[in-house]
C-alpha cells in the first residue's frame, strides 16, 4: 500500500491486484507443500476459498466483474498455471539460493513457511489498502482484514489465529514507520487512516 487514502468510488482494479497478487501466492505455495497442482488444489479447497474472496469482495465492494479477473488470471482453470521453482522464489523472497532444491523437503518447507509469511504479511497490506481506499472504517473493516487472513492461513495448513497475529505485527512493524514518520510525503488523512485501522487490527487479532 502505498500510503494513499481515496474516497470510496475510486477505480478498484489497483486495489485488487494488491490482494490478488498474494492470494494467488498462497495458492501456489499451498500447492507445492501438498504436492499438487495448483488446479488440483484449488478444486479440493474451493470451498474455503470461495469464503476467503466473499470476504475480499466485502472489504473491497469489488464488482463481480473484477472478481472473475481473479479467477481467469490464476490459471487453474485450464491448468496453464504451473508452480515452478520461479515462482516459490518470487514468493518467498529468494530465501533459497536459485535454482532451489525442491525435491529436498527441508527446502521445500523453508520456501513454504517462509513464503507464507511473506505472502500473509502482505495481504494485510493489501487488504487495509482496499478497506481504505473504499472508504471502509478502521473498525469495521479489521475484523474482514483479520478474517481474510485467517482463512488464507488455513489454506497453507496453519493455524489461522497465531498466523493472523504475526501477520499482524510484522505488517506494522515492516509497513508502517516509513510512511508514518513525520517527514513522511503520506498525506496526513493517511496516515491518520493507517493508524486507525493499526489499532483496530491489534483488537481484531486478539478475539
Amino acid at each position: 500500500m502505498t500510503g494513499t487514502v481515496t474516497a470510496a468510488g475510486v477505480s478498484e482494479k489497483g486495489p485488487a491486484y494488491d490482494v490478488f497478487g498474494p492470494v494467488w501466492a498462497v495458492l501456489d505455495l499451498g500447492a507445492a507443500a501438498g504436492a499438487e497442482s495448483l488446479t488440483e488444489f484449488v478444486a479440493a479447497r474451493r470451498e474455503e476459498l470461495d469464503g476467503l474472496l466473499g470476504v475480499v469482495r466485502r472489504l473491497g465492494d469489488f464488482s463481480p466483474e473484477l472478481m472473475q479477473i481473479f479467477e481467469r488470471q490464476g490459471g487453474w482453470a485450464d491448468g496453464r498455471h504451473e508452480v515452478t521453482a520461479e515462482f516459490l522464489m518470487l514468493h518467498s523472497g529468494c530465501i533459497e539460493e536459485y535454482p532451489p532444491n525442491v525435491d529436498d523437503p527441508a527446502v521445500l518447507r523453508r520456501m513454504v513457511s517462509m513464503g507464507g509469511d511473506l505472502q500473509l504479511t502482505k495481504l494485510v497490506d493489501g487488504l487495509v489498502g482496499a478497506g481504505a481506499a473504499r472508504g471502509v472504517a478502521a473498525e469495521s473493516g479489521a475484523p474482514l482484514v483479520v478474517a481474510a487472513v485467517r482463512a488464507a492461513a488455513a489454506l497453507l495448513g496453519v493455524d489461522g489465529g497465531p498466523a493472523a497475529r504475526d501477520a499482524f505485527r510484522m505488517w506494522r512493524v515492516v509497513y508502517l514507520p516509513g510512511v508514518l514518520v513525520p517527514d513522511s510525503p503520506t498525506p496526513q488523512a493517511a496516515k491518520e487512516c493507517l493508524r486507525a485501522y493499526a489499532r483496530a487490527l491489534e483488537v481484531a487479532v486478539a478475539a
